[in-house]
This record gives structure tokens, C-alpha cells and sequence, in this order.
């Protein structure tokens, strides 16, 4: 009887922490999803501090929010390119995965940049967060070139 409910105690804790690992990991095509929304987001942000940059807009005033918002996505990088999300409808290449180490060097580079961006926004000085924004952007062609597959 002892040893009925071992293996029965055994099977509902694999079966549990297979359901957990399960809901940990998804589905990998709502990885890339996630992950394809979060690199819209960047885009979005970068996009709009542009515009404010260049004068299409007024809204100086909100170059600091976007600027965070950009430094609070950069810090998602690390953990959206799970193993087993590099199929599919993905521009991200294999490299990512192959080089894992030079990939955290550009994300690094790219969370640095946008610390520079906020502390740029915080002054104030235009001129200082358009440099800083080249920053941002240097920062994203260093990944985009070895790491992102050009459009279809």
C-alpha cells in the first residue's frame, strides 16, 4: 500500500511541476508575439521623440515619459528570446541563440543608451537628448545588423 502511494505521489508531482514548467515556458509562438509587441513598443517610443525632436509635435513635455518607457522596455530584452522561439513568423535570427554572450553585449549597450536618454530628458537640453538619442539608435543597429533578419 506504501508503495502504491509513492508512485501515485510521484505522478502527481511530475504531472504538476510538468504543468508548471508548461505555463512557464507557453506557447513559443506567443513568445514571439510578446516579444514582437515589446519591439513595437521601442519603435512607438523612439518614434514619437522623433517627432517632438524634428518639431512635427509640441509635446517636449513628454520626451521623459518616453524616454522611461524606452529604459523599462530595454530591461524586458534579457528574457524575450526564449529557446525555442526562433521560427515562425520571427525577423530574429539564430545568431541570437549561437551567440548568446555578444547578444547580452548589444542589450546591455542598448539598456546603457537608454539611461543616457532619461538622464538626458530629465535636463532638459534638447540638444542633449537628440545625442543621446543617436545613442539609442547606434545602439539598435547594433543588434538589428547581426541579429534581426532584413523584411520579406
Amino acid at each position: 500500500m506504501l508503495e502504491i502511494r509513492s508512485v501515485l505521489m510521484v505522478t502527481i508531482l511530475a504531472a504538476f511541476l510538468f504543468a508548471v514548467i508548461a505555463q512557464a515556458t507557453g506557447d513559443p509562438d506567443d513568445a514571439i508575439n510578446y516579444r514582437q509587441k515589446v519591439m513595437n513598443g521601442n519603435v512607438a517610443h523612439i518614434g514619437a521623440i522623433a517627432d517632438v525632436l524634428k518639431g512635427k509635435v509640441p509635446h517636449s513635455s513628454h520626451i521623459l515619459g518616453h524616454a522611461r518607457a524606452l529604459q523599462a522596455l530595454s530591461l524586458m530584452l534579457d528574457d524575450i528570446f526564449p529557446p525555442d522561439s526562433d521560427f515562425g513568423q520571427t525577423r530574429a535570427k539564430p545568431e541570437i541563440w549561437q551567440q548568446p554572450e555578444k547578444f547580452k553585449a548589444v542589450v546591455k549597450a542598448y539598456q546603457d543608451a537608454t539611461v543616457v536618454l532619461v538622464q538626458a530628458a530629465e535636463s532638459g537640453d534638447m540638444a542633449a537628448i537628440g545625442d543621446a538619442m543617436g545613442g539609442v539608435g547606434k545602439s539598435c543597429g547594433g543588434c538589428h545588423k547581426p541579429f534581426r533578419k532584413p523584411k520579406d
